[in-house]
């Protein structure tokens, strides 16, 4: 071989790329960076970034429900559904299936349901961006288009609801399926994405795959972690989210949701818990307005977490022992408790009560009226029960120190 022929060949070898080697001995000792983990559990880590996790549900069953439940917890950098999530994620939601009205009413009881503070506002804000519409990913003309907003939104988690309206090729074909993957494959190393994609089961899941969903499983060979939520056949208004992925252990959630409403609760979490003593001394030690971050210290001096805080605001809201006056803020609601009165004894429900005081009436006898007299105003702070006591009518004043355990 001449030496211009050698001279050549060595110039176009320089344009490869070397390979990073490695040997089997070493390798296993090796300090490597730290893997930043998007999803995690007691179980493994669920999603690491740079990672694809398929969600697959059957049609109509909740899984946008589901899905913004986690994406709520993302934007804002808090644990959810039983999910450990480290810190807040910038999130580009892409939706193709539900209606811009549908949208607003889901997000709106999400919102509320999370309690978000002032702080939480501005991190859901920057951080959960929603595309309405579909278009095919792997279209050459729509990538050049979707690479150029994703370097402008720069997010660090990209959703994909669901794959059969950004995608289009046949579902069955493994060839269409590759070139979808290899298109999505080419934006996380562009732009360090995580991506989530949603997919339907078939009418008639395989019960030894059900995991995948319909059409060709390349998606679901593809993805890092997998997760199938399901409604229990034996339980009505029950669902279970069955996990597997490479870095984590199989693993099952038992999941909940209010009628009407489109949040999930954890089992291991108590749906809707009672106010207990705790609670009730938090409300107490707080002013008649306040924050969600004042709540949230006032929870801490008791001990509890940051997420058991947001579970008890919750039930303090649902028993009707706080309202919330806009988002983020909130005050105390007056308890007052009132019986029937009987046609003699009307007079003194007409009285009129001040605010944040307890008045508890129990029936009176006929022939009572009289006792309109005992509601004077230095009475007003203490709980009057007047009780029947056969032929005579005893006033029985007690102060109201621990009224809000009586109901």
């Amino acid at each position: 071989m001449s030496s211009n022929i050698k001279d050549e060949l060595k110039s176009e070898a320089r344009g490869y790329t070397s390979w990073s080697v490695e040997n089997a001995l070493d390798f296993p000792d090796k300090i490597l960076p730290q893997c930043d983990v998007i999803l995690d559990s007691e179980s493994g880590e669920v999603l690491t970034a740079g990672g694809i996790l398929q969600l697959t549900g059957a049609g109509k069953i909740g899984k946008t429900m589901l899905l913004l439940n986690i994406l709520f917890g993302l934007a804002i950098g808090r644990y959810v559904l039983g999910f450990r999530i480290s810190k807040p994620r910038r999130v580009l939601y892409l939706n193709g299936e539900n209606s811009s009205r549908t949208m607003q009413s889901r997000l709106k009881l999400l919102r509320d349901y999370f309690c978000i503070d002032d702080e939480q506002a501005d991190l859901l804000r920057k951080n959960l961006l929603i595309v309405n519409g579909g278009f095919s990913i792997q279209q050459p003309d729509v990538l050049k288009d979707i690479r150029g907003n994703l370097k402008e939104i720069r997010p660090g988690v990209l959703v994909i609801d669901p794959l059969k309206n950004f995608y289009s090729g046949e579902e069955n074909s493994a060839d269409d399926m590759r070139k979808f993957m290899v298109a999505v494959r080419e934006l996380i190393r562009e732009f360090n994405l995580t991506v989530i994609i949603i997919h339907h089961t078939g009418k008639k899941q395989n019960d030894n795959n059900f995991y995948s969903g319909r059409g060709s499983s390349l998606l679901a060979d593809d993805a890092e972690t997998t997760v199938s939520f399901q409604k229990d056949v034996n339980n009505k208004g029950l669902f279970n989210l069955f996990v597997t992925g490479r870095n984590c252990d199989e693993f099952t959630l038992h999941l909940t949701k209010q009628p009407e409403r489109w949040y999930l609760y954890s089992l291991t979490d108590k749906p809707e818990p009672s106010p207990d003593h705790t609670l009730i001394e938090i409300i107490d030690s707080l002013p008649e307005n306040f924050t969600t971050g004042l709540f949230n210290e006032a929870a801490n001096c008791k001990g509890l977490s940051l997420r058991t805080a947001g579970d008890r605001l919750r039930t303090a809201v649902d028993s009707g022992l706080i309202e919330r006056v806009v988002q983020g803020k909130f005050r105390k609601v007056p308890v007052m408790q009132v019986m029937q009165f009987p046609k003699c004894a009307a007079q003194p429900a007409q009285q009129v009560i001040p605010e944040n005081e307890v008045m508890q009436v129990m029936q009176f006898p006929i022939g009572v009226a009289e006792v309109a007299e005992t509601f004077h105003p230095e009475n007003v702070p203490e709980v009057m029960q007047v009780m029947q006591n056969d032929a005579d009518c005893r006033n029985i004043s007690e102060p109201a120190d621990d009224y809000r355990g009586l109901f």
